[in-house]
């Protein structure tokens, strides 16, 4: 729990809302935003693709896409597009308790470049289009943030070379998930629209009970053999592992809505949760009873 801010500092902040402390690299601009008291509807636009990781606490995102407003909490990311408008409440900010988001603003160019060199042009073409899509965290991505903070904080003459080499990394590894996103995004609107998303929506609504890999064959229409490898090559990943890192990150919101750890596990289809604790850790670092002692504490 961060100590209060002391009120000689407070005197030195330019205001409680957004308080922005902000860094420019080359391609990249790093700002972290602190808010020390509650607002709702306050404005924000990005000028270009913009990443944002929730720090500490918790906003609700608001857009014209957004049937309603979208929490935004630790572990979690969301991709602002060039030019799109959103407005954000900062429903639990105090001076004691402060919200905090790192932004990570990327030069269309850069994004390019690196999509480019990841063959997935195409992908990134329509990723630049999407507004306030979020994402989850794998420990990876989560530990390219926590270094880019790290990176920030530090007043070495190299820094802007760390911060750089860590968007980079953080561009490489977000734009791995980005098309399972997007199709995760539409399975929920249209799942019939292609036979991997009607694969995908079957997983997403089984997600609590046991999925049947015959039953995603049927629904690629292909045979298994032939399923495992499209799988492998379209996700990078086999279905198993997909399935698994789904429920995991399915259990991770789960606990962050204020879910036991019992509770957790069998609602997202394991049947010990000793298994599900070992799955959770390898995955998120964290013991899944950690990680929720640290969200309600």
């Amino acid at each position: 729990m961060p100590a209060a801010i002391h009120p000689d500092a407070i005197e030195r902040l330019d205001t409680l809302v957004d308080h922005r402390s902000v860094f420019n690299a080359d391609g990249v601009q790093l700002c972290l935003y602190d808010t020390y008291e509650h607002s709702d509807g306050v404005p924000f636009k990005a000028d270009e693709i913009m990443f944002c990781a929730m720090i500490q606490g918790r906003k609700v995102m608001h857009h014209s896409s957004l049937s309603q407003g979208q929490d935004f909490i630790p572990g979690q990311s969301f991709v602002i597009a060039p030019q799109e408008h959103v407005a954000i409440d900062f429903p639990d900010a105090t001076l004691s308790t402060p919200t905090r988001c790192l932004t990570i603003e990327i030069d269309t160019q850069k994004l390019h470049q690196v999509a480019g060199q990841m063959r997935l042009q195409s992908d990134n073409e329509a990723s630049t289009q999407t507004a306030t899509l979020q994402l989850n965290h794998s420990a990876s991505t989560q530990g390219v943030y926590q270094r880019l903070i790290e990176a920030f904080s530090e007043n070495e003459k190299d820094r802007g070379l760390l911060i750089e080499l860590a968007s980079t990394e953080l561009l490489v590894r977000l734009l791995r998930e980005q098309e399972h996103s997007k199709l995760l995004s539409c399975a929920q609107q249209d799942p019939q629209a292609t036979l991997w998303h009607a694969v995908v929506a079957h997983i997403e609504h089984h997600l609590g009970g046991l999925i049947d890999v015959d039953t995603l064959c049927s629904l690629a229409c292909m045979c298994r053999s032939k399923f495992f490898n499209a799988f492998r090559q379209r996700f990078g990943v086999s279905p198993q592992a997909y399935i698994l890192k789904r429920r995991l990150e399915r259990a991770q919101l789960l606990l962050n809505q204020g879910k036991s750890v019992t509770n957790a596990c069998f609602e997202t289809g394991f049947n010990s949760v000793s298994h599900f604790s070992r799955s959770f850790k390898g995955h998120f670092g964290v013991s899944p009873r950690d990680y929720r002692q640290q969200g309600v504490s």
